[in-house]
């Protein structure tokens, strides 16, 4: 009798949590709406963390506390096998998706954007040299953050070319420019769910980044640039050794100094055994993007690209090392010194077993940081979903933990 009612039970418990997955991301759905809702009656929306009005301010933490753990449980429960792809990939577009019915949230970094590329687009200027603030008529000026106005742009010069396209498409309407920039990050952000199902056909790949609510409220909310350059990081990484796979990283490259931290974890992981394909790919690629850049920009554009910004924040590491007594140069030399030892057991690792581990990277790089702001949290959660490495996905989901609960909400 036994051996005809274990299958009977076994079968019935797989369905119950195949129920219980799908419940999850429907309820991470609506957790996310809500959130959506609170937002829109938060004035103003863009900056963090965000407050809204009255009882609203409740259903804000709400949503997102709910929807984080939401995030964690279905992760699992995708990861267990105990949800179908295309279902994982539907929760996902759902919840990537629905920030863009919010106000523009927790960032100013979109008008930045538009205001440094109407330096280019409008006043057909250098954006390395010129300012937003050297055209103070510009009807982006005002919308650019104070701290910026002043500054030429800290990104690399393949930033500078994607996003004139929604300045160009947005004209003078800032309301037009914010939202051109936020289709083009959830774009990105889709497009990057759909490399990951492609490369995995793992439903719990899948729903490890498509299912976050921060990236959703980053990217959809606030329409970051590094979205699109983790595409191309992506691809890079799933193209392997072919050609492609190395052409594709200098032009990842050209939008933050980032790409070029993992690019030696990768050969280390092949033993430096990548075919004349990917070092031509790479060298072609490296002089095409230097040439059409020096072409249009000068060489005013080096600095930024192999620099990046220089600002610090309150959440990375550095910070945290300052607080504990240290100076800053002193803060800044321990965190270096621990990412590099972090970097040299990864190296070691992906020498010996064939993991780059490229996840890890992203996840010490971050926390040892002077400058982390929350989106950066897509580099190491999209290369977890890719790598399919639950250690990095576990601290990866940690840090979403502190970037989200330590900007977007008031505690």
């Amino acid at each position: 009798m036994a051996s005809y009612t274990a299958p009977i039970a076994a079968a019935s418990r797989a369905k119950a949590r195949s129920i219980a997955a799908v419940t999850t991301g429907i309820l991470l759905v609506g957790a996310v709406v809500l959130a959506v809702l609170a937002a829109r009656h938060a004035t103003p929306s863009e900056v963090s963390p965000v407050v809204p009005r009255g009882g609203w301010g409740t259903a804000w933490t709400l949503g997102l506390s709910l929807g984080f753990v939401l995030y964690g449980v279905g992760a699992w429960l995708a990861h267990a096998g105990h949800l179908k792809l295309k279902v994982a990939l539907v929760v996902a577009i759902a919840v990537q998706t629905a920030p863009l019915a919010t106000p523009l949230l927790l960032s100013k970094d979109a008008f930045l954007y538009w205001g440094e590329a109407r330096v280019v687009t409008a006043h057909h200027a250098n954006p390395y040299r010129a300012t937003p603030a050297d055209y103070p008529m510009d009807p982006a000026f005002t919308h650019v953050s104070e701290s910026w106005r002043a500054q030429p742009t800290p990104y690399g010069p393949a930033w500078v070319a994607v996003g004139a396209v929604p300045a160009l498409v947005a004209g003078r309407s800032a309301r037009r420019a914010e939202l051109g920039y936020r289709v083009l990050a959830l774009a990105a952000v889709l497009a990057a769910i759909v490399l990951v199902a492609r490369r995995t056909r793992s439903a719990g790949a899948v729903a490890f980044l498509g299912w976050s609510p921060l990236l959703a409220l980053h990217f959809a909310g606030g329409g970051h640039s590094d979205a699109v350059m983790m595409v191309l990081v992506l691809a890079a990484v799933a193209a392997g050794t072919r050609g492609v796979g190395g052409g594709l990283w200098p032009l990842a490259s050209a939008f933050k100094p980032f790409p070029p931290i993992l690019v030696p974890l990768e050969l280390a992981k092949r033993r430096l055994d990548v075919g004349a394909r990917w070092w031509v790919g790479l060298v072609a690629s490296t002089v095409a993007v230097a040439a059409l850049a020096t072409g249009f920009f000068g060489t005013a554009w080096v600095r930024a690209a192999t620099t990046g910004a220089h600002q610090a924040s309150p959440l990375g590491g550095v910070h945290w090392l300052q607080q504990l007594g240290l100076t800053h140069r002193n803060a800044v030399l321990g965190a270096a010194a621990v990412f590099l030892v972090v970097y040299a057991a990864l190296l070691r690792d992906a020498w010996r077993h064939g993991r780059a581990r490229l996840s890890l990277a992203a996840s010490a790089l971050c926390l040892t940081s002077s400058l982390l702001r929350p989106w950066y949290a897509l580099w190491p959660v999209a290369l977890a979903a890719l790598e399919e490495d639950v250690v990095a996905a576990v601290v990866a989901y940690g840090l979403t933990a502190y970037l989200l609960f330590g900007d977007a909400v008031q505690l």
